[in-house]
């Protein structure tokens, strides 16, 4: 396994995107608070465990086993660097396997409340290893991630609205997800 360098590497890329969950608040809180069942919500991980003593809060760690659609035998291990009760949750991946070319990786995710609904607001950053890694990012790579990264918030309003686990082969909404912006961290 390789741990991953905490500084940003080459292209530097932030995406933004917002969904509207049809489920108050609190039942979505439900769903990012428990950290260890992300593979119910997310077609990019097959399996997923809690790895640390803490379930939840800042410090909570989680082991994941990714899909076919990041890379099969490829794991994350991620923890929660940011957190507010019932609203907002931050995570930076630490270590990775079978990864090639990147090099960081954090994501957020903001609830807010709207009635008796809930608009999920997230953004995933990450940076490539290298120049040539850069220089692929920045000509295919960042529409690549950002229908990546619509997919697993489509699959956090499919699994809190439907109840049921998604996998790489569920058929998710990607129009039910806003792009609201791609672009390079300074």
């Amino acid at each position: 396994m390789q741990e991953q360098s905490m500084k940003l590497g080459k292209s530097p890329t932030e995406i933004t995107v917002e969904v509207e969950i049809n489920a108050p608040i609190e039942k979505v809180w439900a769903e990012f608070a428990n950290i260890g069942n992300i593979y119910l919500n997310s077609p990019t991980v097959a399996k997923s465990s809690i790895s640390s003593e803490n379930k939840t809060g800042i410090g909570a760690t989680r082991h994941m086993e990714m899909s076919e659609i990041i890379k099969k035998g490829a794991t994350f291990d991620e923890r929660v660097i940011e957190w507010e009760e019932g609203t907002y949750q931050k995570v930076e991946v630490y270590k990775m396997y079978k990864v090639p070319g990147i090099q960081t990786t954090t994501a957020d995710f903001r609830l807010i409340e709207k009635e008796d609904k809930t608009v999920l607001l997230s953004t995933i950053t990450y940076s490539m290893k290298n120049g040539p890694y850069g220089f692929i990012n920045n000509l295919v790579g960042k529409k690549k991630f950002a229908k990546v990264w619509k997919s697993v918030i489509a699959g956090y309003k499919y699994h809190i609205e439907t109840g049921e686990e998604v996998t790489e082969k569920t058929d998710l909404n990607l129009d039910a997800v806003k792009l609201i912006s791609i672009n390079k961290v300074k």
